[in-house]
Parts: structure tokens; C-alpha cells; sequence
């Protein structure tokens, strides 16, 4: 184990190089209520999230199509992480049948749930669901938030039915961002972030919970001109706090940028052995 720098004390496997808070990988410390939605931190949670996933719509509505065409069907969906369910309105729209949520927050469960969707408080060590209920299971920006991440991902190999398929967003350490930012790389968050992976650890990840097929690559964002300059006030807050407010009084906030943010994808799926028997 060796350490990293990175503002606070993160520590480093020497063999597989996956990285993680030592602390707070144990009990994480950020409560996903109410406030975490709408907040000033401009380092964590979300200053307007409805404002924001007006944009990243977009965004799940590619990531939904894609889906759709490597598995080259719509079918049973889990969105683990939904939040206020954006991502299940998208899938909704888009003729998957009776998408389902998985979310930890009781707010974002409850907010959700106004929309006439369906979702369920709880994680993938605590959900109501059968062993293969799914063809697909979507992790966006969720793994990160989880102190033993092969175990979420074990279970979320339990709940896909043979040949389903999990597709995954986090955090790259070891993308270009975090290699020119270093120790000011904004994606790390004590008590928020407990893991972090790069495109080799979370292969490895997928691959001791059992999948195979394993795809990753540096993956973009549908993100508001607004959204960017609000997280920009993290490195320069006088600067980008008045940028912002001359974004907004022109009506340039709300234009959508398509930009890597230093995040991976990965793609994998649960073997079919019955497909095998049939090759054969």
C-alpha cells in the first residue's frame, strides 16, 4: 500500500493500483437527503440537480440507446443510484418496459415516485429483487459512493439473468484530468468518493465478480454551460462566480457542451452458457 496525494489521505495498492479512502471507505459521512440536491458546496452534491439533469437527459438518453443496440433489445432495466429518476423517465420514453430504480435516498425515492415511477429505497445489498430479474443493470456515477464495490457488483451479477449486461460511469484516476490536476483533481471528495478506479482496476473489478466481455473507454457528458462554470468555482471562485453571472443574464448557461469530465464507461455481461450449448 502506498499513499497518494490528493488533499487528504487516499492509499494506493502497489499491486493492482486501485485507490481508496482508508477512512472514509469504512462508513461514508455525505447523507444523499434533500440538501444534497440543492446546495453551495461547489465540490459535492448539486447546486440546482433539476436544472442540471435537464441537460444530462441527453445523456441518458444516449447511454439508453446504446444499451438497447449491444444488447440489441429493450428489456428488464435496474437503475442502481436513480436519484430523482431522470434516467428512468429517459428509459420510459424510450420503450424499455417497466424500468426499475434503486436508490438509498428516502427524498430521492419519494421524489421519484411523483413522477409515477418505479423505485425502491434500499442498495444492492438490500433490494427486494429475484436472483436474474434483469437484462440490463445501469450504475451512473454510483460505485464510487460505496465502501466494497465487488460486492455491489457481485450482486448486481446475482440480479442479471445469463447473458444481461451492466453498464457503469465513475470517476477515471487514472484519466488525463487526474494525471494534470493531481492532488486538485475534482472528483476527489472525502466522505463522498471512497474508491476510485481507473479503466485496468475496474476491469479487474468486473472480472472478479464474475463478468466477462469486459469493454471501458473514457466516456463524455451532456453538461449546461451554468453546471460547468458553478463547478469551475471550486479552482477560482471570484472568477468563475462572475462568469457565471454573465452567462446567466445572457442565456448562455443554459447551452449543452459535450465534454469529458474525466470519467470512464465500462460494459460488461454475465456469461449465457445456453448460448454456448446452441454455437456448439
Amino acid at each position: 500500500m502506498k499513499a497518494v496525494q490528493a488533499g487528504y489521505a487516499l492509499a494506493q495498492c502497489v499491486q493492482c493500483n486501485f485507490v481508496w479512502d482508508p477512512e472514509g471507505g469504512l462508513k461514508p459521512t455525505v447523507v444523499y437527503e434533500e440538501n444534497y440536491y440543492h446546495n453551495e458546496n461547489f465540490k459535492g452534491g448539486y447546486a440546482n440537480y433539476s436544472e442540471a439533469m435537464q441537460v444530462n437527459a441527453i445523456t441518458f438518453r444516449r447511454r439508453l440507446q446504446e444499451a438497447s443496440r449491444k444488447q440489441r433489445k429493450v428489456g428488464a432495466l435496474l437503475d442502481v443510484g436513480c436519484a430523482l429518476g431522470d434516467c428512468l423517465k429517459q428509459a420510459v420514453d424510450l420503450g424499455w418496459p417497466d424500468p426499475k430504480g434503486l436508490e438509498v435516498s428516502r427524498f430521492a425515492v419519494e421524489s421519484a415516485k411523483k413522477k409515477n415511477l418505479t423505485v425502491f429505497q434500499g442498495s444492492l445489498l438490500s433490494h427486494p429483487f429475484a436472483p436474474g430479474s434483469f437484462d440490463v443493470i445501469l450504475m451512473q456515477d454510483v460505485i464510487e459512493h460505496v465502501p466494497d464495490p465487488v460486492a455491489h457488483l457481485k450482486e448486481a451479477y446475482a440480479l442479471l439473468k445469463p447473458g444481461g449486461m451492466i453498464m457503469l460511469t465513475t470517476p477515471d484516476v487514472g484519466g488525463l484530468w487526474s494525471q494534470i490536476l493531481g492532488g486538485r483533481w475534482y472528483h476527489y471528495k472525502p466522505g463522498e468518493h471512497l474508491v476510485y478506479f481507473s479503466r485496468s482496476t475496474m476491469s479487474l473489478a468486473l472480472a472478479n465478480a464474475g463478468f466477462g466481455q469486459i469493454e471501458t473507454e473514457s466516456t463524455s457528458n451532456y453538461l449546461s454551460v451554468g453546471y460547468v462554470l458553478n463547478r469551475l468555482q471550486y479552482y477560482h471562485p471570484k472568477l468563475f462566480s462572475w462568469v457565471a453571472t454573465a452567462a446567466k443574464h445572457t442565456s448562455v448557461d443554459r447551452l449543452a457542451l459535450w465534454l469529458r469530465i474525466g470519467e470512464l464507461e465500462a460494459w460488461a455481461w454475465k456469461p449465457n452458457p445456453a448460448r454456448h450449448l446452441r454455437a456448439a
